[in-house]
């Protein structure tokens, strides 16, 4: 999503063409620092902080947190101080889902297969990922006007994306109840 949003910001205003907002890239990066430094900071804080809590619950917490800061995006992208915002709340959100997700792995397998675990980890989030963008694709495609062979976004479309991802992550967060007991790492042998 938030390479989506890329597109909302670089695109330009045109009335009846293209509902992007027209920055700069300058502009953009200023404007995006806010909320990618609440999902540096959460992460970190959650993640200095993870083992006083259940992380599945914490995992839970931060797919609602995200969920509803992707809604707020998708009604509130118009300017700089909404994009702000409702940009931060869906960052706070993925922030803690960051930090949380190699807990979650490591919890859940055994200490031989944490690699694997790891690995298939990033496998994932690298496929879905890929499934996810070309869904949202197809959306901003199905509210898109073309001029001359350019294709230029609608705010529909820009709308449906960020309404994707809520979804996406409202799935996400129902498949956690299926997350089994985690392990505590302190119960296993030491290897010696």
């Amino acid at each position: 999503m938030p390479g989506l949003a890329i597109l909302l910001a670089l695109y330009p205003a045109i009335p009846g063409v293209s509902d992007g907002l027209g920055w700069t890239a300058h502009h953009n990066a200023v404007v995006s620092v806010s909320w990618n430094l609440v999902m540096f900071g959460i992460g970190m804080l959650v993640s200095r902080h993870l083992r006083r809590f259940d992380a599945r619950r914490v995992w839970c917490a931060g797919l609602a947190v995200m969920a509803v800061g992707y809604t707020l995006v998708g009604f509130f992208h118009g300017d700089e101080l909404q994009l702000i915002v409702t940009s931060c709340v869906a960052d706070l959100g993925s922030g803690v889902v960051v930090a949380v997700a190699p807990v979650l792995v490591i919890g859940v397998v055994s200490p031989d297969e944490q690699g694997l675990g790891s690995g298939m980890l990033n496998m994932l989030i690298s496929l879905f990922g890929a499934v996810v963008t070309a869904g949202a694709y197809a959306v901003l495609g199905a509210h898109s006007t073309t001029v001359e062979g350019t294709a230029f976004c609608l705010d529909a479309g820009y709308s449906g994306i960020f309404w994707l991802g809520a979804a996406v992550t409202v799935v996400a967060l129902v498949l956690s109840v299926f997350i089994p007991r985690l392990r505590d790492p302190e119960e296993d042998p030491a290897d010696g």
